[in-house]
Protein backbone atom coordinates (compact mmCIF):
# COMPACT_ATOMS: atom_id res chain seq x y z
CA UNK A 1 0.00 0.00 0.00
CA UNK A 2 1.55 3.59 -0.84
CA UNK A 3 2.11 6.37 1.55
CA UNK A 4 -0.86 8.40 0.10
CA UNK A 5 -3.53 5.47 0.60
CA UNK A 6 -2.46 4.97 4.10
CA UNK A 7 -2.73 8.60 4.34
CA UNK A 8 -6.22 8.89 2.57
CA UNK A 9 -7.07 5.76 5.11
CA UNK A 10 -5.62 7.58 8.27
CA UNK A 11 -7.70 10.73 7.35
CA UNK A 12 -11.55 9.15 6.71
CA UNK A 13 -10.61 7.15 9.97
CA UNK A 14 -10.26 10.22 11.98
CA UNK A 15 -13.14 11.58 11.05
CA UNK A 16 -15.22 8.66 11.31
CA UNK A 17 -14.07 8.27 14.37
CA UNK A 18 -14.48 11.78 15.36
CA UNK A 19 -18.12 11.27 14.24
CA UNK A 20 -18.80 8.27 16.28
CA UNK A 21 -17.03 9.49 20.02
CA UNK A 22 -19.43 11.66 21.66
CA UNK A 23 -18.73 15.01 22.38
CA UNK A 24 -19.04 15.44 25.97
CA UNK A 25 -15.45 15.55 27.99
CA UNK A 26 -15.07 12.65 31.16
CA UNK A 27 -15.54 15.62 33.43
CA UNK A 28 -18.76 16.49 31.48
CA UNK A 29 -20.36 12.81 31.74
CA UNK A 30 -19.34 12.43 35.37
CA UNK A 31 -21.68 15.95 36.31
CA UNK A 32 -24.18 15.05 33.88
CA UNK A 33 -24.49 11.37 35.43
CA UNK A 34 -24.11 12.97 39.36
CA UNK A 35 -27.12 15.51 38.32
CA UNK A 36 -28.96 11.66 36.67
CA UNK A 37 -28.32 10.49 40.38
CA UNK A 38 -29.30 13.16 42.30
CA UNK A 39 -32.88 13.38 40.32
CA UNK A 40 -33.64 9.36 41.14
CA UNK A 41 -32.23 10.03 44.68
CA UNK A 42 -35.33 13.34 44.81
CA UNK A 43 -37.68 10.51 44.40
CA UNK A 44 -36.42 8.01 46.71
CA UNK A 45 -37.16 8.51 50.63
CA UNK A 46 -35.76 6.80 54.02
CA UNK A 47 -39.18 4.56 55.03
CA UNK A 48 -39.92 3.88 50.94
CA UNK A 49 -40.69 0.49 50.56
CA UNK A 50 -38.66 -0.70 47.46
CA UNK A 51 -37.86 -3.46 45.03
CA UNK A 52 -34.54 -3.67 43.95
CA UNK A 53 -33.08 -5.24 40.40
CA UNK A 54 -31.81 -7.43 39.48
CA UNK A 55 -33.63 -10.11 41.28
CA UNK A 56 -36.81 -8.11 42.37
CA UNK A 57 -35.60 -7.89 45.90
CA UNK A 58 -37.74 -6.31 48.13
CA UNK A 59 -37.07 -4.02 50.86
CA UNK A 60 -37.45 -0.50 52.85
CA UNK A 61 -34.79 2.70 51.88
CA UNK A 62 -32.71 2.80 54.90
CA UNK A 63 -30.39 5.88 53.85
CA UNK A 64 -30.33 7.93 50.59
CA UNK A 65 -26.83 10.39 50.07
CA UNK A 66 -23.59 10.31 48.84
CA UNK A 67 -20.80 7.45 50.55
CA UNK A 68 -17.30 8.57 49.07
CA UNK A 69 -15.89 5.66 50.94
CA UNK A 70 -17.95 3.68 47.82
CA UNK A 71 -17.45 5.59 45.07
CA UNK A 72 -18.62 9.14 43.62
CA UNK A 73 -22.46 9.92 43.51
CA UNK A 74 -25.27 8.86 45.32
CA UNK A 75 -26.32 5.98 46.93
CA UNK A 76 -29.28 3.90 48.02
CA UNK A 77 -29.19 1.60 51.25
CA UNK A 78 -31.54 -1.11 51.40
CA UNK A 79 -32.89 -3.17 54.34
CA UNK A 80 -34.16 -6.23 52.81
CA UNK A 81 -37.16 -8.14 53.68
CA UNK A 82 -35.19 -11.71 53.28
CA UNK A 83 -31.24 -12.37 53.86
CA UNK A 84 -30.75 -11.42 50.50
CA UNK A 85 -28.08 -9.04 51.49
CA UNK A 86 -24.24 -8.28 52.21
CA UNK A 87 -24.20 -6.94 55.83
CA UNK A 88 -25.58 -5.15 58.08
CA UNK A 89 -26.06 -1.18 56.85
CA UNK A 90 -22.01 -1.49 58.10
CA UNK A 91 -19.58 -0.93 54.84
CA UNK A 92 -15.94 -1.07 54.57
CA UNK A 93 -15.75 0.02 58.68
CA UNK A 94 -18.18 3.25 58.04
CA UNK A 95 -21.68 2.52 59.40
CA UNK A 96 -24.87 3.80 56.88
CA UNK A 97 -27.82 1.74 58.55
CA UNK A 98 -28.62 -1.04 60.71
CA UNK A 99 -30.55 -3.76 59.95
CA UNK A 100 -30.32 -7.59 60.88
CA UNK A 101 -26.67 -9.56 59.80
CA UNK A 102 -27.36 -10.39 55.80
CA UNK A 103 -30.34 -8.36 55.02
CA UNK A 104 -28.22 -4.82 54.04
CA UNK A 105 -27.42 -3.64 50.41
CA UNK A 106 -26.08 -0.08 49.60
CA UNK A 107 -26.86 0.07 45.42
CA UNK A 108 -26.88 2.89 43.08
CA UNK A 109 -30.24 4.69 42.93
CA UNK A 110 -30.81 3.48 39.04
CA UNK A 111 -31.54 -0.19 40.51
CA UNK A 112 -34.24 0.85 42.94
CA UNK A 113 -37.98 1.37 42.24
CA UNK A 114 -39.97 2.92 45.13
CA UNK A 115 -43.53 2.08 45.30
CA UNK A 116 -46.22 -0.36 46.48
CA UNK A 117 -44.00 -3.61 47.37
CA UNK A 118 -45.99 -5.29 50.68
CA UNK A 119 -43.73 -7.76 51.73
CA UNK A 120 -43.73 -11.22 49.69
CA UNK A 121 -45.67 -14.20 51.76
CA UNK A 122 -43.11 -16.93 51.70
CA UNK A 123 -45.95 -19.61 50.88
CA UNK A 124 -48.03 -17.74 48.21
CA UNK A 125 -46.16 -19.82 45.34
CA UNK A 126 -47.70 -23.27 47.29
CA UNK A 127 -50.20 -25.58 45.73
CA UNK A 128 -53.27 -24.92 47.46
CA UNK A 129 -54.17 -28.90 47.15
CA UNK A 130 -51.44 -30.39 49.12
CA UNK A 131 -51.60 -30.26 52.68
Amino acid sequence: MSDETYDKLDTNFRKFKEKMVPKNSPSEDKEESEKHMEELCSKIKVGDRCEVEPGAKRGTVKFVGRAEALGRGFWVGVQYDEPLGKHDGMVKGIRFFECPQGHGAIVRPEKVKVGDFPERDPFEDEDDDEI
